[in-house]
């Protein structure tokens, strides 16, 4: 009996999951018999939201920020510089030196070197003026080290003013969808030599000490740590960094016999590369108005989500009110959807875009959650998509079922002072295919420009929220559907 009992409680768990979109009216009649003998009771409770700063946020990224645009919201601005590490691979080598020397009278020499800066999205005014630089890292930062938004690599001494350098004016091409920054000045190296351009002193270094490419750490350590790149002109674009690239060009010159038997010079052009990767730090600064931020967050008409580094929502959830009664019962499942509000300045041309994911976990676990790279586990912590107009809730983030995260915190009930809170975060995910599955592999915070207005959860709904014109604004209430199932006595 006990068996035929947890079979039919798992089966009404799956039914009541997939169904979840469905009125709940008849439910229980429609599932299950006298012989079944269980009770299915739904309920709906009202919750409560409100926004909060969210300060610096952990800042590795496998995406850089560069740029300088004016919030229309706020309008406050919003810069965003970044460091890029580079990633070697152990059989990284040039092509036959004696070529290389051939073609430069016995030396060896990039004839040019750049860094190459790809980005995948773009925001604002791509036609205007932007300039960047570029500074070699005194040291490489520290993998063992987290880093928040807010860092300040010069302060900390890991780059300085005075290092190497170089700028670049661009706009953004959205033919190209890169620019690069050239390091063609001559380049002093630690021990005092100077080279050509910094691909002269990375290829040399080769030449005489190869065993310092054979690992990322040695490369970070012995060659280059690495470059910090600062907006340093322009506003009304910023520019989504999906890669990095040291690139350095070099002649060749070879003798060949030709169709007549005879020597023939050959000269070609040879290059080589090394990425910003996975493997390697990719750290973004963020540099935002907090005082215009913290003024923001106390609209009452409203809540917000804002990236980079800039406003969350926070949830109370009624788990009390929600378990009062079912304590021995079983909690199905939980569902909870947050309507967007449109926006009102429709007249700009340039509005930052809607967060496309977002995180809900335990305010308590928030920065544990990305300092530990955790996934979700949906059961304490899920992700949702914005639905823009597919089926289900329309203009809306919905979590289907997050039943065992109010059970957990049910368990949890007054071991701290935000038991019953969640937080809703922008966050980008990173996936992979495996056996035909998409999976997520990491989530990181959002480091793109983005923000929306939720619906104010309140259990009050008749309170006068207005607008600074008077307007009637909408607000909540926001409501979570539950459905509990039990056996009869």
């Amino acid at each position: 009996m006990k068996i035929l009992r947890l079979f039919t409680a798992l089966f009404i768990a799956a039914m009541t999951i997939a169904a979840c979109d469905d009125t709940t009216d008849n439910i229980g009649s429609s599932i299950t018999n006298d012989v079944d003998n269980i009770s299915i009771t739904d309920q709906v409770f009202n919750v409560t939201s409100r926004s909060i700063v969210s300060g610096p946020v952990l800042s590795r990224n496998n995406t850089g920020m560069i740029g300088n645009v004016k919030d229309p919201e706020t309008g406050t601005y919003v810069a965003g510089d970044y460091m890029t590490q580079f990633g070697v691979l152990s059989s990284f080598s040039l092509d036959t030196l004696e070529y290389i020397r051939n073609a430069h009278d016995g030396k060896i020499e990039a004839d040019s070197c750049y860094l190459l800066v790809s980005y995948k999205t773009t925001y604002g005014d791509t036609l205007a003026p932007m300039k960047a630089t570029a500074y070699e890292m005194s040291k490489p930062m520290s993998e063992n080290q987290e880093y928040y938004s807010d860092y300040d690599a010069f302060k900390d001494n890991w780059v300085s003013e005075n290092n190497y350098q170089s700028s670049a004016t661009y706009n953004l091409n959205s033919t190209t969808m890169a620019f690069k920054i050239y390091l063609n000045k001559p380049y002093t190296a630690k021990d005092g030599k100077t080279y050509k351009n910094y691909g002269s002193y990375v290829m040399n270094t080769f030449v005489d000490h190869p065993e310092y490419f054979k690992t990322n750490w040695d490369f970070l350590n012995k060659v280059c740590p690495g470059f910090y790149v600062k907006h340093a002109g322009g506003i009304g674009n910023v520019a989504n960094i999906w890669n990095t690239e040291l690139q350095f060009y070099y002649k060749i010159q070879k003798t060949v016999k030709n169709s007549a038997g005879n020597d023939s010079i050959v000269t070609g052009l040879a290059f080589n590369r090394f990425d910003g990767t996975e493997e390697v730090l990719q750290l973004n600064k963020i540099t935002n108005d907090s005082k215009t931020l913290a003024n923001l967050a106390k609209d009452e008409s409203c809540t917000y989500l804002k990236s980079p580094a800039g406003i969350f929502t926070e949830v109370t959830l009624p788990v009390e009110d929600i378990m009062k009664g079912h304590e021995k019962d079983t909690l199905n499942t939980a569902t909870i959807s947050f309507p967007r509000m449109n926006n009102v300045d429709n007249n700009n041309n340039y509005q930052f875009s809607v967060p496309s994911t977002i995180l809900m976990v335990q305010k308590d676990s928030l920065d544990a959650f990305f300092e530990k790279n955790k996934l979700t586990d949906n059961r304490t912590s899920y992700t949702a998509s914005y639905n823009k107009n597919s089926t289900g809730v329309k203009n809306a983030y919905t979590f289907y079922n997050i039943s065992n995260l109010v059970t957990a915190m049910y368990k949890n009930k007054g071991k701290s002072e935000n038991w019953n809170k969640v937080v809703l975060v922008p966050v980008t995910l990173t996936t992979s295919t495996q056996n035909n599955a998409t999976v997520i592999t990491k989530i990181n915070h959002d480091m793109q420009l983005t923000s929306t207005r939720l619906i104010k959860a309140t259990d009050d709904p008749d309170k006068d929220y207005t607008t600074k014109d008077g307007k009637r604004v909408a607000t909540g209430p926001v409501q979570i559907k539950v459905i509990y199932s039990k056996f009869k006595e």
